[in-house]
């Protein structure tokens, strides 16, 4: 947190542009309310609330360390002592109806996001006092609306950006804004949240609604890398990539965007700027709207132990209606494949995760066998030299060695190849192909 003060005083305030800082939680704190929710539903609440008295203690510690003035420190301990009190509430609530709804679970998560900015919003007001810098508190719940499907809530884009008008303004008169990612509301003021990792998401939709002239999101690496620097310590900082290009890696398993975080931006022609807070002069990536790579390959990615689903007609004929039920069962569970290869009586399908498996069996378990294979990775290379440069194959194929390719997916964009295969060799593989590529 001084790290993002520091940042924001000399980006924010110095050089007279004027941000909105959008804050995630600390760290592991939603974890911990997420535990707090499930233990809240056992026989007695004293390891729920023990928790919540847990967290309490550390956030009231970091207002101390962070905020100098000691009325100040008071204000802040009293205004996240009554978010506290919510919680100890909602736990009581939860542990009388013995029920934990997906609405209950927003009202825990969302917690994490409104004591850090509570924090943050002092401290920072407080270290930019001589600059005469307002810096506002602004509660995401007030402007941020989203649809009523709790837990993964989805923004409303064009009210959002009209309920943002008012901060709009007070940042063109010169105030520094702080406000939350990850947490909204639906139209009855019912609190609601987008996904895991969905703070980069918020930034996005929240920059696009400001207009703002760049979306940066500051994170613990120095910008997108051509791979994971601890499977490749050679790889290093891609200095310019495009929207689809980022967009790619994200969904494939590069952890620094969220992967929905680039299409508001893209849409809206808003570059997006990746940057290390530990490294706050390293200029990072900068994602715009396209441009050209020198390399045929711009990054890859890995995404660990996803699961391989093996589909077998048991019929000698052709018969399409399988692939058709295969679909059919993962568009009801709101899942897509993260790659797919098809044959003529089989198909093979890696998903994120085992959800849509039981209904997958429910409607092919009459007309075809279901294998699930766990332990195994996706490797998946990104780059327009794919569709546009010969050999490419070749080198990939070559950079597998004698590891076992258990399937291979070109994308349907024709600027991305999936391969499976054995968790075990994956990060041998990957530095192979990097080195292969950019070494």
């Amino acid at each position: 947190m001084s790290r993002a003060i520091e940042i924001v005083r000399a980006h924010g305030i110095t050089r007279r542009t004027r941000p909105l800082v959008v804050l995630s939680a600390a760290s592991g704190v939603t974890d911990t309310l997420i535990r707090i929710s499930e233990f809240a539903l056992k026989p007695d609440t004293h390891d729920a609330l023990l928790l919540v008295d847990q967290l309490e203690a550390r956030h009231a510690r970091i207002a101390r360390e962070l905020i100098a003035d000691s009325e100040t420190v008071v204000t802040v301990q009293n205004q996240l002592h009554s978010v506290w009190e919510e919680v100890r509430t909602l736990v009581r609530g939860v542990h009388l109806l013995k029920e934990l709804t997906p609405r209950s679970r927003d009202q825990f998560q969302s917690v994490g996001e409104r004591c850090s900015t509570r924090i943050f919003q002092a401290a920072l007001a407080e270290r930019a006092g001589t600059s005469k810098t307002p810096v506002h508190y602004y509660d995401a719940r007030e402007f941020f609306a989203t649809t009523s499907d709790f837990t993964a809530a989805r923004p409303l884009t064009g009210e959002i950006k009209k309920r943002m008008r008012k901060i709009h303004n007070a940042l063109a008169k010169g105030a520094v804004g702080v406000s939350q990612g990850f947490i909204g509301s639906t139209a009855e003021n019912q609190v609601t949240t987008i996904g895991r990792g969905g703070s980069d998401f918020s930034a996005a939709i929240q920059g696009v609604a400001i207009d703002a002239a760049e979306i940066q999101i500051w994170t613990d690496v120095a910008g997108i890398m051509t791979c994971d620097p601890r499977i490749a310590p050679a790889a290093t900082t891609i200095d310019k990539i495009s929207f689809s290009d980022a967009s790619e890696l994200a969904f494939f398993g590069a952890k620094v965007l969220h992967p929905e975080t680039i299409w508001p931006a893209v849409e809206a022609g808003i570059p997006v700027r990746v940057l290390s807070s530990k490294e706050p002069e390293n200029p990072g990536t900068i994602i715009v709207e396209d441009c050209e790579s020198e390399r045929p390959i711009t990054g890859i990615a890995i995404r660990r132990t996803p699961v391989l689903v093996k589909i077998t007609s048991r019929s000698a004929v052709i018969d399409t209606s399988i692939q058709a039920a295969a679909w059919e069962a993962l568009d009801r569970e709101g899942v897509a494949p993260l790659a797919v290869s098809l044959a003529r009586d089989s198909a093979l399908l890696v998903l994120d995760n085992m959800h849509a498996v039981p209904r997958l069996r429910a409607m092919l378990e009459h007309v075809a066998d279901i294998e699930i294979v766990r332990d195994r990775a996706l490797i998946t290379l990104v780059g327009s030299g794919l569709k546009t440069r010969s050999g490419i194959a070749a080198r990939i194929f070559r950079g597998l060695g004698r590891a076992n390719c258990e399937m291979a997916s070109f994308g349907g964009s024709q600027t991305s190849v999936s391969v499976v295969v054995q968790d075990d060799v994956a990060a041998r593989v990957a530095k192979r192909l990097h080195g292969e590529f950019f070494e």
